[in-house]
């Protein structure tokens, strides 16, 4: 989940620097809005996405992960009630965070409800235009249209026009796909970032449509918000200065040439980048250890042509075997009986009590070794990663001493096969 989320957030970090940089300033509202919409349900479905293709790009196939070995008086219970405390902590909290949000939003929707059916009500083709009492407030929700009555004919005029094309467009739609994001991902800042984006877009949008009709009169309803030529009990976004101010800007700027459109292709390459990121993102038990996965990438294992490795080792027809497996068949159970033999060699072996003499932390150390087990069925490149040297010497050693192995086979060749192995230990 972890992964999912930094994924996700990463690639709506992307897609916004490529709209602030290429696309904000264009006229091609339409275009931009459906660039908000897409990248923003993009960025939550890539990192789900596990194209077998590009991942074989990266061999991460080639060193199979044996299941994590723990040595020494390790109590499972503490750190396991600990661990379930905090996540238990961590979930209560974003659940009740988001159950607020999520209740506030409801609230919101209760008010509008409440305007529906509180004030007096007019039909306008298939538009509802709500009059609201005493205030110049004015703003659209699906097909339902709110204007207040303090508002001049002129104006009435100018804001319908520019309403009716929210509503036309349907507009809502856009913000509650937002809203519902926040409340999922109220954590997430990018979110409320997209939201604003799409917000103007509707605001330049809706201005571009709605000031054909009227020209000179829609640019003096817009200044006068600018420059406060009236008061106005609520502030909404029609009536947001520092907007507004935005839109005056768009409206007189030039459209923006055809030509332009080539930057939306941008997308293609982004796309295509962040599968190859997320289908190479390994999610094996391994990798999912952030210790694990640095010394994955730190001994370099995972390139199978650096270690002379022509296949993975979930393609070969048998695994290596030790003289305690020789009789077994089942492929499945060569694996476990490997694994089972690796296991016994490493607690028997592994000198638990080089810990104390070390100055190190209290708490659970982790060792991780790769090693190879070659055609001729000896155990070579042994290599390991610890926090301490003498640790990496210890496990080196263990290793080692493995005996010579029956090696793997595939199509009746001998073939090398790469191993690692995660050790965890505890240090009183």
């Amino acid at each position: 989940m972890i992964n999912y989320l930094f994924q996700s957030i990463l690639f709506q970090l992307l897609f916004l620097i490529v709209y602030d940089l290429f696309l904000k300033r264009d006229t091609f509202f339409s275009h931009n809005r459906l660039y908000l919409l897409i990248t923003s349900l993009l960025s939550l479905v890539i990192p789900l996405v596990k194209v077998s293709g590009f991942n074989n790009l990266i061999d991460t196939s080639s060193i199979m992960v044996l299941p994590e070995l723990v040595l020494g008086n390790l109590n499972n219970q503490s750190p396991t009630y600990e661990f379930s405390n905090t996540v238990f902590t961590v979930t209560n909290g974003y659940l009740l965070v988001t159950l607020f949000i999520f209740i506030l939003f409801i609230i919101k929707l209760i008010k509008i409800i409440k305007l529906i059916h509180q004030n007096p009500k007019s039909q306008y083709h298939n538009l509802t235009i709500v009059h609201l009492k005493d205030t110049n407030t004015a703003f659209s929700f699906f097909n339902y249209i709110f204007l207040g009555d303090t508002l001049t004919t002129t104006q009435r005029q100018s804001v319908f026009e520019h309403e009716k094309i929210h509503a036309k467009q349907k507009h809502t739609f856009d913000l509650l796909w937002f809203e519902v994001l926040k409340i999922v991902l109220w954590f997430n800042p990018l979110v409320y970032l997209y939201q604003i984006r799409i917000s103007n877009i509707h605001e330049f949008l809706a201005d571009q449509n709605a000031v054909k009709f009227n020209k000179s009169e829609y640019y003096q309803q817009l200044l006068q918000q600018v420059f406060n030529v009236k008061t106005y009990a609520f502030i909404n976004p029609f009536f947001n200065q520092s907007l507004i101010k935005k839109r005056i800007i768009m409206l007189q700027k030039s459209k923006t040439k055809q030509t332009h459109l080539v930057k939306y292709l941008l997308l293609i390459p982004m796309v295509l980048g962040m599968l190859v990121y997320s289908s190479c993102s390994n999610e094996s038990e391994a990798t999912k250890d952030p210790i694990v996965n640095m010394q994955t990438e730190t001994l370099d294992v995972n390139n199978s042509k650096q270690i002379g490795v022509d296949l993975p080792f979930s393609a070969i027809d048998q695994s290596p075997l030790f003289e305690a497996c020789k009789t077994l068949v089942d492929k499945d159970q060569q694996k476990k009986c490997f694994s089972d033999q690796v296991s016994n060699h490493v607690l028997n072996n592994f000198n638990t009590k080089l810990a104390d003499n070390l100055d190190l932390k209290k708490g659970i150390t982790k060792v991780f070794v790769s090693f190879k087990i070659s055609k001729t069925g000896e155990i070579i490149d042994v290599m390991s990663r610890a926090i301490h040297p003498d640790l990496e010497a210890e496990a080196n050693r263990v290793i080692n001493n493995l005996p010579k192995l029956t090696p793997g086979m595939h199509e009746g060749k001998a073939v090398d096969v790469v191993y690692g192995l995660p050790i965890a230990f505890k240090i009183k």
